[in-house]
């Protein structure tokens, strides 16, 4: 079996090149360094960014057949959407669904021609929108609604798209994001700071609290292959106790109830 994984230098995306790898399947690394790609011989680094067509384009050229396709690539950038610079957000959906789209239709020829199956990795912030990540959920929203259109699509064709959603798992992310909502804080001037500056410290700690308590990301790794490999995969696998409780309580919870314990949790002021 041969595979392809977008993201793989780091946090889930290495996780699910790595398990994959050492089960005995051949695996494709998109990074964007092929120094941050894991070390295997079953794992052959590609240069990948998903945002460059051209890149994309030649990759796919050199690639004819696929099992299976990981759309796993991903930023998060947060900030309060009152003052969140419009270029983070087209950033932020620039890469999280519009680059996640673009590799899913230059590799769709490999995949048809693998009988092979699209695997997105999505989140808990694609069905509950959290203070200070609208832009992300904003993407993994857009993400739940692209797919199932896709596995509607792709269902006559015996292309099976699946979604695994996972809860907070370690990721070397959070530290480029927390570097980065500080810095658009600086870059969105005095008066968002006198609005949101003391809740966005509050969030970033409970960013710190969140990662200090993260699940192991081979967990979604394991997730991720039965998803690949399984006859009949289902359209959703969550991953994690905590995206399981919080999906519950959002089905449970009236609105407001649900916005006050979301802006609690993140330290928003009451």
């Amino acid at each position: 079996m041969a595979y392809l994984v977008t993201g793989a230098s780091s946090g889930i995306g290495r996780a699910i090149a790595i398990r994959l790898a050492n089960r005995g399947h051949e695996v494709i690394a998109g990074v964007r360094r092929v120094a941050d790609a894991p070390a295997s011989p079953r794992i052959r680094p590609l240069l990948l960014d998903i945002t460059d067509s051209a890149q994309l384009a030649a990759a796919a050229k050199e690639i004819e057949r696929l099992d299976g396709l990981v759309n796993n690539a991903g930023v998060t950038l947060a900030g309060p959407m009152e003052y969140l610079p419009l270029d983070r957000l087209r950033e932020q959906l620039e890469i999280n669904v519009v680059g996640l789209l673009a590799v899913t239709q230059a590799f769709m020829p490999a995949i048809r021609a693998g009988q092979g199956r699209v695997v997105m990795i999505g989140s808990a912030g694609g069905f509950v929108a959290t203070p200070f990540l609208g832009a992300y959920s904003a993407s993994k929203f857009a993400l739940e609604a692209l797919s199932d259109a896709l596995r509607q699509e792709l269902r006559p064709s015996g292309v099976p798209v699946v979604l695994v959603e996972p809860g907070s798992h370690k990721s070397q992310n959070r530290a480029s994001t927390e570097a980065a909502v500080q810095a658009d804080m600086e870059r969105m001037g005095e008066e968002a700071k006198h609005h949101y500056g003391r809740a966005v410290d509050a969030f970033v700690q409970f960013c710190r609290r969140v990662e200090d308590g993260a699940g192991d990301p081979a967990r979604v790794a394991a997730a991720v292959e039965r998803a690949l490999i399984t006859r009949r995969p289902r359209a959703r696998y969550f991953v994690g106790a905590d995206v399981r409780g919080i999906l519950m309580l959002s089905r449970l919870l009236p609105t407001g109830a649900m916005d006050a314990l979301l802006s609690r949790a993140v330290g928003l002021p009451q």
